[in-house]
């Protein structure tokens, strides 16, 4: 994988995704760690303070969208960027719960807006659907990346366990943010079409809600993997504890070679949305794996537990590409941030809904759980390529590659 292959704009923003990916598997891997230990937070106010910043920033991050219509992706995302740098750093002087829910809540509402104008800004200095993609699937692989990276590098902070250790960690992450909004705002973008008349905030059109709504069901493969899987592994099944690490690795390698080489195959509508079809389709036979082993003896049920492993991942990786192109190709370029803000939001709230969902009925359903959840799945992905082929024809009649 070689950045210098990719078009200038799209190299650009691989590069700055790389390098505030960093930054995050730092912060990621350090940050419980300083709450509890140097701020003297508990582990209870620490989760519950996420949760509750999460849950309003969903409706602030559509703020973001309706931003990059106004003033641009580019400049846009380079502030955002800039206000998780200043996040970063307020953080290394919160000294009570309350300043740190208060940082908290903006890092969140910043984090949450940044997808949708990261794709806006995708669209716009890369034209070429077939590069377009391409780009967000190289983006994505090296966001995994850096984030393996970054968690390793806060090694160095969770040995020390010193103040000054940890602050300079909050330190480093601000200026990987920073980093990243420089190489953001050397993107060469094309001419923005003309702002609306019309100022006033409307929905997306139907279909587009549609497969807003189509979409967050198949976005339901990462509650899936990080919470019914081990629980499943651990509580259902006969399979060794450490299988959960092992298929959590597999998870991550089959991701970051997956991701470039299907991306491929989410080139014009028809090829996108029969790729969403795929999608469910593969998922679903990763919820009736994950089923088969909860009714199997020892290497059966790792065996079973492998195939639903790599069925989810292929699954992830469809869906990924497929949801990508497929909110970009739909949304009007005037109002491309709004339409893609109003989409991304259907994954802010599986990250919300997702662990619910999964502990409350899901796992408490046990093998009906999966089997239902198999059913979900396909019907989201046929539903998904019925809703694109309509809304492409009829609404913006995209051109066929």
């Amino acid at each position: 994988m070689r950045l210098s292959r990719l078009p200038a704009g799209g190299g650009r923003l691989a590069a700055a995704a790389l390098v505030q990916s960093l930054g995050i598997g730092m912060f990621m891997a350090s940050s419980m760690a300083f709450f509890t230990r140097q701020v003297g937070l508990s582990a209870n106010q620490v989760g519950a303070g996420l949760a509750g910043a999460g849950a309003v920033a969903l409706a602030v991050s559509l703020l973001g969208g309706e931003l990059a219509d106004r003033y641009g992706a580019r400049r846009v995302l380079a502030g955002l960027y800039t206000a998780r740098a200043a996040c970063c750093v307020t953080y290394a002087f919160v000294t009570s719960f309350w300043q740190f829910l208060g940082v908290t809540l903006l890092a969140i509402a910043v984090d949450r807006s940044a997808p949708p104008v990261l794709q806006a800004l995708v669209a716009g200095s890369v034209p070429d659907q077939r590069h377009r993609t391409r780009v967000l699937a190289v983006i994505n692989v090296v966001r995994n990346v850096g984030l393996g990276a970054g968690a390793l590098a806060a090694g160095a902070a969770l040995v020390s366990d010193t103040l000054l250790a940890y602050r300079l960690t909050l330190g480093t992450i601000g200026l990987a943010f920073l980093g990243g909004a420089a190489l953001v705002l050397r993107v060469t973008v094309e001419k923005r079409p003309a702002p609306r008349a019309k100022p006033a905030w409307t929905l997306p059109r139907p279909r587009y809600l549609a497969l807003t709504a189509l979409n967050f069901l198949l976005m339901f493969f990462d509650a899936l993997l990080l919470v019914a899987m081990p629980v499943w592994v651990l509580e259902h099944t006969d399979a060794p504890r450490v299988t959960v690490s092992v298929l959590f690795t597999l998870n991550t390698v089959l991701v970051v070679v997956l991701q470039i080489p299907v991306s491929r195959f989410a080139d014009g509508l028809r090829r996108t949305s029969r790729l969403m079809a795929c999608a469910g389709a593969v998922l679903a036979v990763a919820g009736l794996c994950f089923a088969a082993a909860g009714g199997a003896d020892g290497r059966a049920a790792v065996g079973w537990l492998g195939a639903a492993v790599v069925a989810l991942s292929l699954g992830e990786v469809m869906a990924n590409s497929a949801g990508w192109e497929l909110s970009i190709a739909l949304a009007p370029p005037e109002a491309r941030g709004r339409y893609l803000a109003v989409f991304n939001l259907g994954l802010s709230a599986e990250r919300v809904l997702g662990p619910i969902v999964v502990t409350g009925l899901l796992l408490t359903a046990g093998t009906a759980g999966w089997l239902a959840a198999a059913a979900v799945f396909l019907l989201a992905g046929l539903g998904g390529e019925r809703v694109a082929l309509a809304a492409g024809s009829r609404d913006t009649a995209p051109a066929e590659a």
